[in-house]
């Protein structure tokens, strides 16, 4: 095939799915990569392209069936029957305790620390004002900011 070896067309393939794994993240085209590699493995046994693309078939498709299925789990509520929310980044800061860098009050917004990271924070009592340097409990998120509440 234009006069490049088998060897360097599945190097070429192997490397142009890492670049789009590289890109894109997804944990799925790097399986084709592993494939690839597989493949090149095979051609020093074999010229047969045939066999070299089964072997690419079969090696991908069992990495991206069982490897992705075991490392990327999604959540399915106790009966099976749909998917759970699944936690975002922010997430992951209810029930986190942190404290008041800007007093909150019932007026004005104030900001907390959590996770080493600032965010703008209200109280989940809107009656209730929360000094700076007291200690809080995230209890939930109210667009980009904490709804928190004394600890």
């Amino acid at each position: 095939m234009f006069g490049l070896s088998m060897r360097i067309i599945w190097i070429i393939i192997a490397i142009a799915f890492g670049i789009i794994e590289a890109a894109t993240l997804s944990l799925t085209m790097i399986w084709f990569s592993i494939g690839a590699v597989a493949a090149i493995i095979t051609s020093y046994f074999t010229d047969n392209i045939l066999i070299q693309l089964f072997v690419f078939a079969i090696v991908s498709g069992v990495f991206l069936y069982f490897a992705t299925k075991k490392l990327i789990k999604i959540d399915r509520d106790k009966n099976n029957t749909h998917w759970a929310g699944i936690d975002t980044n922010a997430d992951a800061f209810i029930g986190k305790k942190g404290y008041v860098v800007k007093t909150i009050s019932p007026k004005e917004f104030g900001i907390v620390k959590v996770k080493g990271e600032e965010w703008t924070a209200v109280s989940l009592d809107q009656e209730q004002t929360i000094e700076s340097d007291q200690e809080i409990i995230v209890r939930g998120i109210q667009g980009v900011k904490l709804i928190v509440e004394k600890v």
